[in-house]
């Protein structure tokens, strides 16, 4: 499945807001969408996200059918090609 990193604005977000969006973020999984890992900063108010699905638009889909849409260059989607996992190189 492929692999994709997301990154997102969250400084207009409570941290109590943020908690509960990273808990739908583990607990939803539909549509072949599936969140691996969130990292956050509350303080900066920016979060990184680890996902499998299909391809970038059922992804973009899914997190629009959450209220998570992107605006501006600082928030993207990045389609994983490339990642060093247990100390080897893996393509996609």
């Amino acid at each position: 499945m492929p692999k994709f990193i997301t990154a997102h604005i969250t400084s207009c977000m409570t941290r109590q807001d943020v908690e509960r969006l990273v808990k739908r973020f583990a607990e939803e999984s539909s549509d072949g969408v599936r969140n691996l890992r969130t990292q956050c900063d509350t303080v900066l108010g920016r979060m990184v996200c680890e996902w499998e699905a299909p391809d970038r638009e059922a992804l973009v889909r899914w997190l629009a059918g959450r209220n998570v849409r992107f605006r501006g260059q600082e928030e993207w989607v990045m389609h994983v090609q490339m990642e060093l996992a247990e100390g080897k190189i893996v393509t996609s």
